[in-house]
């Protein structure tokens, strides 16, 4: 009984993750191996900011956004407490150019 109470004390430590329509659409279009890494790396936000697993880069220009780094893909992320809204899914070309005045 007492693993029960260990697993939920360790539950309530995860982040919710939350997509943003154009973030799904960027993973939907993803090729499956490219689309695994990503949902490895947005797997281990859920312990944001506690988790050393993956590289990651504030924004400064923009309070509480954030870029991850999965291969030559970069998660742009809002973190919230207890939430983790994924705004969007950029290859490194797309990232400077849609954010290169944001970093």
């Amino acid at each position: 009984m007492n693993l029960g109470i260990d697993s939920s004390n360790q539950q309530l430590n995860k982040n919710k993750v939350v997509f943003l329509d154009k973030a799904r659409i960027a993973l939907d279009a993803l090729q499956n191996d490219e689309q695994a890494k990503v949902m490895h790396v947005i797997n281990c936000l859920e312990e944001f900011p506690n988790s050393s697993l993956v590289k990651i880069n504030q924004l400064k220009s923009i309070p509480n956004y954030f870029i991850a780094r999965s291969g030559i893909y970069r998660i742009i992320f809002e973190f919230k407490p207890e939430q983790i809204t994924i705004v969007d899914i950029v290859n490194r070309n797309r990232l400077e150019m849609l954010y290169s005045s944001l970093a």
